[in-house]
This record gives structure tokens, sequence and C-alpha cells, in this order.
């Protein structure tokens, strides 16, 4: 095919000067390019084509089948178990609120208000005393259920909870932490050959410098106890029984 060329036609004036020229292309390449561009496409189609029938004829065809399936099958079970576990949030909790739903226990069986003061000593490393801690017995109860460490606890056929509520107050300008079960023994039946301590604490407990903390000990008794009493004191000092009229 020839090659792309420009004729020039020219007038002459009087003078024999050109006075005028018109220029005329050849778009015959044009047709050159659209042949290329059309010679390229049936190329490209027909190693599709060719690609086509060798998958078709692949044996490797059911296999990435199914591993294609499987992988469609665990991207979505993986996007369910995010989007669940994002949006499964208490509502309350996620809007900040603190109306948490409280576990509900049982009204005391019977109950007894003491209000009785004791102060003990509080001992540096050395054995010096350096301060004293307030240990007031405000009340005592007989229970079925209680709440032991964010937990219900119920007590058993035959049994109940003794449960003995304490207010601490340091007055050191330093925090304490007190083994509140080391000043209370328990008198059943009279008994005073078997002294128990108590099973039921939150030991040891963290008084802050200058503070209040409350607190509350535990004994499982028999339902039928009676006489009962608690025995007071340090545990190599001196004693006082506060008696118990449960009602």
């Amino acid at each position: 095919m020839a090659n792309p060329f420009t004729v020039l036609f020219s007038s002459l004036s009087n003078s024999g000067r050109p006075t005028a020229t018109v220029a005329m292309t050849d778009y015959s390449a044009g047709t050159f390019r659209a042949s290329s561009s059309n010679s390229s496409f049936q190329t490209n189609g027909s190693q599709f084509k060719k690609f086509q029938r060798y998958f078709k004829k692949s044996p490797m065809l059911p296999f990435a089948v199914i591993v294609l399936i499987v992988l469609i099958i665990a991207i979505i079970g993986i996007t369910g178990v995010i989007r669940k576990s994002t949006t499964n949030v208490t509502p309350s909790v996620a809007a900040g609120n603190n109306n948490v739903q409280q576990v509900a226990i049982a009204k005391p069986l019977a109950t007894e208000t003491l209000n009785k003061t004791f102060q003990f000593p509080i001992k540096d490393s050395t054995g010096k005393v350096v301060s004293n801690i307030q240990y007031v017995i405000q009340s005592a109860e007989l229970d079925n259920q209680i709440i032991v460490k964010g937990q219900e606890a119920t007590a058993v056929a035959g049994k109940v909870f003794l449960v003995v509520n304490l207010q601490l107050t340091n007055n050191y300008d330093k925090d304490v932490q007190l083994n509140t079960i080391d000043y209370i023994r328990l008198i059943v039946n009279n008994n005073t050959n078997q002294k128990l301590a108590a099973d039921i604490d939150n030991d040891p407990v963290d008084v802050e410098p200058i503070s209040t903390n409350f607190t509350r000990i535990g004994f499982p008794i028999n339902s039928n106890a009676t006489n009962l009493a608690l025995e007071v004191g340090e545990i190599d000092g001196s004693k006082q029984t506060v008696q118990l009229t449960l009602k």
C-alpha cells in the first residue's frame, strides 16, 4: 500500500509567481492503522478462546471451583463473626449508662443493730505503735443468700450465713492493710472451747490514709444454732464478748 504523501497544486499569477497552494493528504494510512488494530483484536480474541478451551478441558477445573466456593464461604463467615462481635454490646454499656442489672438476693432472715466500737493499734515493722484503727461492728444478720466477690452464694440445706458488717476508720497518714477476721471469733451454743473464725471475708482490707472503709465477714453455721456470741479483740490481747439476739 502506498505511503502517505501530499500533493501540492499551485496557480501562477501573471508574473509567474505562485499565488495559492492547496494541500491534499492521502488518508490511506488511516485504513492501514485500523487494519492493524483489528488484527490485534482478532489475535487477542483467538488467545482468549484458546484459554477458554484449555480451561474447560483442564482436570483442575473442579478443584478450582471448590476452592473458590470455600473461600467465599470463609470470607462471609469471618465477616459475620466480626460484625457480630462489634455490634453485640449491651445498649446501656455502649451508651455509657450505669443502669446495669444488679444481682438480687433474699432479705435477711434476722438482723440486729450493734454499733460496738473498738480501737486496735497500728504497728510498724519494728512493732512500734504508730496509730490506732477504729473497728466498729455495725450489725449482724442471718442470711440464706449472700454476695461473695460479686457472685451469689446460697447456703446448703440446714445451714445459714451469719454475716457481721464492719466499719473501719484509719486516722493514720499512711494506708493500712487489715485482716479483719483476726479480731473476731464466733461462739456457738455457749461452747467457749470451740471458737469459730470467719470463712467469708475480703481480707486484707486496704484502708486509705484518713479514711473509712466498709466490709463484712461471714460464718456458715447450722440453722438451728443458738446462744451466739462474738469474742472481739487482738489475737494476743484482751477480749470482749458481744452477745447476739438476732430477730
